[in-house]
C-alpha cells in the first residue's frame, strides 16, 4: 500500500507493509516505527537537544495555556475553511514536543474535521515527549531541511512560531491547500529582548508572503502574560535568538518577575497556487 514518505536513503516512495506496518522501498531499504513511538528516518548530525529538566519546564509552561488566545485565533481563521467531508492531512513542520499539533487537533476536534496529523523534528527526546502525550500522531525524526515526504502530500501544513527556510514545507502541501504560519511581531517578548539587545528598537511589520502561495488571512495577536524570571527563561529557550544570552544575561533574566510580558504573532494563512 502507498504512502506519502520518500526513504530518506534513496528517494524512492515508501510502501506500507501489511503484515508488519512497517515501511519498505523498492530498493529494499526498510523501516519499523521505533518502540518510543516515533518513525526515526534520519538522525541529524548536531540535532538541538534539551535537558530533561528544561523538556518538563517548556511542557508545563506551554500546556499552562499560555498560547491560548494563539490557539483561539487558529480555530476562528479555520471555521470556514476546512473540508468537512474529508479526511484532513496535517503537517507541523518543526513540531517539537508536540504543543501545536496537539492544539490543532482540539481545534478540528471541536469544528467536527476528521484529521490525520504527522509532526517532523529533529530532536528525538523532544519527540518522545510528543509520542507518550499524542500516540496517535504519526512523528518522524528527520532533517528538516529535506522532508520525508512526497510533493502535494498534505491538506494542511503548519510552522509555528519558526522563521520559514526554504521550499519544503511549501513543496509537500497540495495545490490549494492551507499553509499556517506563526511569527514575531516586532515587540515579541519585548522585555525579555531588552536584556539581551541594549539598544532595541522596534523594526519590521508583517512577514514576507513566501511566493506560491496567496494570502487568506493575517492576523495580529497581542496580549501579556504574567511570569516568572524562571519562566521567562524557558519561554526564551524556544527562540531563535535564545542562542544570544549569555549566563549572565540568563542570570539577570531568572531573577526578574515580569507582570506583563509582551506577546505580539502574526499568524497567517495562505493558500497555495496551482
Amino acid at each position: 500500500m502507498k504512502s506519502h514518505y520518500l526513504c530518506p536513503l534513496c528517494q524512492a516512495p515508501l510502501l506500507v507493509h501489511q503484515g508488519s506496518q512497517g515501511l519498505h522501498c523498492a530498493n529494499k531499504h526498510h523501516f519499523d516505527k521505533g518502540p518510543q513511538g516515533y518513525w526515526v528516518f534520519s538522525q541529524p548530525k548536531k540535532p538541538h537537544i534539551d535537558s530533561r529538566q528544561l523538556m518538563r519546564a517548556k511542557h508545563f509552561l506551554l500546556e499552562s495555556g499560555i498560547f491560548a488566545p494563539v490557539v483561539e485565533a487558529i480555530q476562528r481563521q479555520l471555521t470556514e475553511r476546512l473540508p468537512s467531508d474529508a479526511t484532513l492531512s496535517h503537517l507541523d513542520v518543526d513540531s517539537g514536543e508536540g504543543y501545536y499539533l496537539r492544539a490543532l487537533a482540539g481545534v478540528f476536534n471541536a469544528l467536527g474535521q476528521a484529521f490525520e496529523q504527522t509532526g517532523v523534528a529533529e530532536a528525538e527526546n523532544a519527540l518522545f515527549v510528543a509520542a507518550k502525550a499524542q500516540p496517535e500522531a504519526n512523528l518522524v525524526q528527520s532533517q528538516l531541511k529535506v522532508l520525508p515526504f512526497a510533493d502535494a502530500s498534505f491538506d494542511l501544513v503548519s510552522l509555528f512560531d519558526k522563521p520559514l527556510k526554504g521550499k519544503e514545507p511549501l513543496r509537500v502541501l497540495k495545490p490549494g491547500g492551507t499553509f499556517i504560519w506563526l511569527s514575531p511581531g516586532p515587540r515579541h517578548l519585548w522585555q525579555i529582548r531588552e536584556f539581551i539587545y541594549p539598544n532595541l528598537t522596534e523594526k519590521g511589520g508583517e512577514p514576507q508572503q513566501p511566493k506560491g502561495v496567496t494570502l487568506m488571512a493575517s492576523e495580529r495577536i497581542t496580549y501579556s502574560l504574567a511570569l516568572s524570571g524562571e519562566q521567562a527563561l524557558t519561554l526564551l529557550e524556544m527562540t531563535p535568538f535564545a542562542w544570544r544570552a549569555n549566563d549572565k544575561i540568563k542570570r539577570q533574566i531568572a531573577q526578574q518577575d515580569f507582570a506583563a510580558l509582551e506577546i505580539d504573532l502574526y499568524l497567517t494563512l495562505a493558500t497555495k497556487d496551482a
